[in-house]
């Protein structure tokens, strides 16, 4: 199972939000921090104009890897379930949401198999790909999971709103199980 770390930062620095996250990104190509970067991504709608999220695999950050310039507003740790079944990058130009929920940890498995049975026609509908469903590292009465779904752009998001009628009802069981849903729209830092 693999462990993967997903932070807002808010920047702090009186430069360019996208110069400091470009250095950010540095460290990480040079292998400074000890984790393998996934992606960062600014907001488009949901997160605060000097914010972003950023996504590690297996690293613990501290607030001196953590970059000068930004400070940690909130800090998930995740395990994968069925996506990503490996590392990967997430590369490509488009749209990133990111559904954060809340649900009873109890529910957690019948989330993802839904979610699984889904996207078998989902994904071949639309220009759209699941990057990723997490659960938090430490199962609790109450769990957080995520979502990350990419989109070649807003029209293939909006496309997807009416997805066949044997996913659509798929994904009406996965929503009957969650109590709070919280997406990000983002890009991916280029």
């Amino acid at each position: 199972m693999s462990h993967y770390h997903v932070i807002q930062l808010k920047h702090l620095g009186a430069g360019s939000l996208i110069e400091d996250l470009q250095a950010l990104r540095t460290q990480f190509d040079s292998n400074t921090t000890g984790a393998a970067l996934v992606g960062i991504f600014t907001g488009l709608f949901g997160l605060a104009s000097d914010e972003c999220l950023l996504i590690t695999k297996q690293a613990t950050l501290t607030s001196d890897t953590v970059m000068q310039g930004f400070e940690v507003v909130q800090a998930h740790h995740f395990s994968a379930t069925v996506r990503p079944t490996q590392t990967q990058s997430f590369d490509q130009a488009g749209l990133y949401v990111f559904r954060f929920w809340t649900l009873p940890g109890n529910q957690v498995d019948q989330l993802i198999a839904l979610s699984e049975r889904a996207w078998e026609t989902f994904e071949g509908d639309f220009d759209t790909e699941v990057k990723a469903l997490f659960r938090q590292s430490t199962p609790a009465v109450q769990e957080t999971a995520l979502l990350i779904t990419w989109y070649k752009n807003f029209a293939a998001w909006e496309a997807s709103r009416q997805p066949d009628p044997a996913a659509a009802d798929f994904f009406r069981q996965r929503q009957s199980l969650i109590d709070q849903a919280f997406p990000i729209a983002t890009r991916r830092l280029s």
